[in-house]
């Protein structure tokens, strides 16, 4: 049997007790087979004895009470047991003046752990501490003693949850991996201060890579961890992170310090700190700041394509105001730019400050909508200044069971207020634009039929909008683009996300949705959307260096989700160009999970010039200790491979093993990295350590962690 045996503590009564009900309970209830009382030192018990105070009880074969010593000798088959510890003999002394217990060549289990081990001599005291001397410690069953903790001396203080050993020696397979003269450890579920798992690799830019995390639980409300970091080819690193958490606030402060790279002869930092306050009446107040001291810090430092890939660092303080109809939100953004290649006229403006102010008011027909921000847009290079955008709607909602149409009027009104405009230009501009738009839409229901489970629907919908022309070619560009077209962008009202463009449009986008629906469960089993937009005039509003939108018709957009059972999924999202007759752009992923710590995929991505992308997962038990887990993805555009990593793992009882092989892309010129690294857990002794399936959340297209049992 590959597990220890749990117990739980006895409950306690839920009414109160008197006083005098209590130290009824308190006192010492002695059960025995016979009893002899003609010693006139002592009291001599056989046949079976049981002391029982509370719930602690000793019972052993026979026993010995010394009046003068005021002890107890207990012989035979002792055992003592209490909510939190079992502890076994052959012989043991009750000090009852002291109120402890001497156990001699001994074993103890801690059931709530669950864990084990045998001492020359254990001590239990009646302030739920245990001193043990020549001791050896082990969370394994006894018939697979995998590991074991051999000290000099151990204290086990259960109330407080840790243990204090000092000699200590760790030996694994019985090879010794650890040598320590002191060391705490936990003995239950609580946080405790300690050395948690640590890492080993080999990379190509780091050399030899070891980590050794420290945990400092300072309090029950905020911690710290310390994380030197050996790096052959770079030096030593000192990561450190701390977490507070308050009545209304938490937050956490990170710092990654190399104070001096052996390759590059510089000192090297990244820090991050991140907080949230809630305060009263529906206030908040959220801070994310960032800053790392130089450009290829994450591609010379980091683990990952995902890191090294990161072009800002945003940096924000919000302060937030939300009401039941309307909120408010005063913001102040910066970002540092990290990728040398993104021209100074190209990088992001500072938002100093954002203001957002949105309400929404509705009644039984009609309903109003204000969205207003006023924003200062700063930067080093450019045109800077101020602007304030403002969208007053009012609209009429007709629902009835399967339909809707909502006729809605707007007005659109922009001013901008530049500091650094062109030469000769204007420094002021004001735009309004009065918006019409009819959103409606059908939905036909065909029930299930007698012995059917299937519920289909149709769902037909529509959306006119009209906005007018108006030359904005001298406004500048702050934070506008054009955003993928998609289901989402296709009922949209405007073409650009941001205020600087306001597209003229005539148009009407026209979508229809079926449903399969299970009517017993409510999945959505089959789910498939098409549409398209037909322009009714032609563009003349763009963006710089971009071409008006002169087509008649935008490209066709479908998405399609199948639940083919419960463990395959497939999710297709694809858009046709109807002018050209090619793909513009296809998202696919294939998904197959039988069990919870079963999954198997495949994902494909595609955009026309751009992203020729596919790749295959797994994570899949091999018998009942193995574990693979593996990730796969290849740019089909450039012919190489993008991240591809191998990760064994090994399971027992009371401990588990993992190696991991991975090759990634680390620089933005396309350069790649190889890394390995091996990871060793006891179970009880040490944490469960970062799993590779976190590799797999930032790889994997629809991926989620699956569940960790150790």
């Amino acid at each position: 049997m590959c597990a220890l045996v749990e117990v739980s503590p006895p409950e306690k009564p839920a009414q109160d007790v008197s006083a005098e009900e209590f130290a009824q309970e308190m006192r010492v209830k002695i059960t025995a087979g016979q009893v002899d009382l003609s010693g006139e030192e002592g009291v001599e018990f056989f046949d079976q004895v049981e002391f029982r105070y509370g719930d602690r009880s000793i019972s052993a074969e026979s026993a010995t009470y010394d009046r003068v010593e005021q002890t107890i000798e207990v012989r035979g088959t002792v055992l003592y047991t209490d909510s939190d510890v079992t502890v076994y003999g052959e012989e043991a002394e009750v000090d009852t003046e002291n109120e402890e217990i001497r156990f001699t060549g001994a074993g103890f289990d801690i059931p709530q752990r669950p864990a084990r081990g045998s001492a020359e001599t254990i001590r239990i005291r009646s302030d739920q501490t245990i001193a043990l001397s020549t001791v050896i410690f082990t969370t394994c069953p006894a018939d697979r003693t995998d590991w074991e903790l051999m000290a000099a001396e151990v204290e086990l203080d259960v109330e407080k949850g840790f243990g204090t050993a000092r000699g200590v020696k760790v030996e694994f397979k019985g090879v010794p991996i650890l040598y320590t003269p002191y060391m705490t450890f936990p003995i239950d579920d609580r946080r405790k201060s300690g050395l948690l798992t640590p890492k080993f690799s080999k990379r190509d830019r780091t050399g030899l890579d070891i980590s050794a995390p420290y945990y400092l639980n300072l309090a029950p409300n905020y911690d710290m961890t310390l994380e030197p970091r050996y790096m052959s080819e770079r030096g030593v690193q000192l990561n450190t992170e701390f977490r507070y958490l308050l009545p209304r606030s938490d937050g956490r402060l990170s710092l990654e310090y190399l104070p001096d790279d052996s390759d590059t002869n510089d000192s090297r930092s990244y820090l991050t700190y991140n907080h949230e306050t809630m305060l009263d009446q529906g206030w908040r107040v959220v801070v994310s700041l960032a800053d790392v001291s130089d450009d290829a810090y994450f591609e010379d430092l980091g683990d990952s394509q995902a890191v090294a890939s990161q072009t800002h660092l945003d940096r924000y303080l919000d302060i937030g105001y939300r009401a039941p109809t309307w909120s408010l939100l005063a913001r102040f953004q910066g970002y540092q730019t990290i990728d040398p290649a993104i021209a100074a006229d190209d990088r992001p403006y500072d938002r100093v400050p954002q203001i957002l102010f949105n309400g929404q008011w509705s009644g039984d027909l009609f309903k109003f909508e204000s969205s207003n921000e006023l924003v200062q847009f700063d930067r080093d290079v450019g045109a800077t200044g101020w602007r304030l955008d403002s969208t007053e709607e009012v609209s009429i909602s007709l629902a009835r069971p399967g339909m809707f149409l909502t006729p809605a009027l707007a007005l659109r009104q922009t001013n901008y207020w530049l500091d650094d405009a062109t030469p000769g230009g204007r420094d002021t501009f004001s735009r309004t634009l009065p918006i019409a738009s009819i959103d409606a839409g059908l939905i036909f229901e065909r029930a299930p039929e007698q012995n059917r489970t299937w519920t289909q629907t149709i769902e037909p919908r529509v959306l006119y909008v009209h906005v007018p022309f108006e030359d904005q070619s001298d406004i500048p560009i702050f934070d506008t683009i054009e955003p993928d077209f998609n289901l989402v962008q296709l009922f949209r009202k405007y073409q650009y996300l941001g205020a600087d463009r306001i597209a003229d449009s005539e148009q009407l986008s026209l979508g229809i949705t079926a449903r399969l629906i299970d009517s017993r469960s409510g999945r959505e089993t089959v789910t498939a959307t098409l549409g398209q937009t037909r322009y009714f005039g032609t563009q003349r509003v763009s963006l710089p260096n971009s071409p008006p939108n002169n087509a008649n018709v935008s490209d066709y957009i479908a998405e399609v989700s199948i639940y083919m059972s419960e463990a395959w999924k497939l999710d297709v999202d694809y858009q046709w160009n109807s002018e050209t007759n090619t793909t513009a752009r296809m998202e696919t992923s294939l998904r197959f999970t039988p069990q919870e710590d079963r999954y198997a995929g495949f994902s494909y991505r595609y955009r026309e010039g751009l992203l020729d992308q596919g790749s295959v997962s797994l994570v899949w038990p091999v018998g009942q200790s193995w574990r693979v887990i593996a990730h796969y993805s290849y740019s089909f555009l450039e012919e190489e491979p993008l991240d591809s990593f191998l990760g064994w793992e090994y399971e027992a009882c009371c401990w588990r093993l993992r190696l991991i092989g991975r090759r990634y892309i680390s620089r933005r010129t396309g350069e790649s990295d190889s890394s390995i690294s091996v990871q060793l857990q006891l179970r009880g002794f040490s944490d469960d350590g970062s799993s590779p399936e976190e590799l797999l959340d930032r790889g994997i297209l629809g991926y989620r962690s699956l569940g960790n049992t150790l």
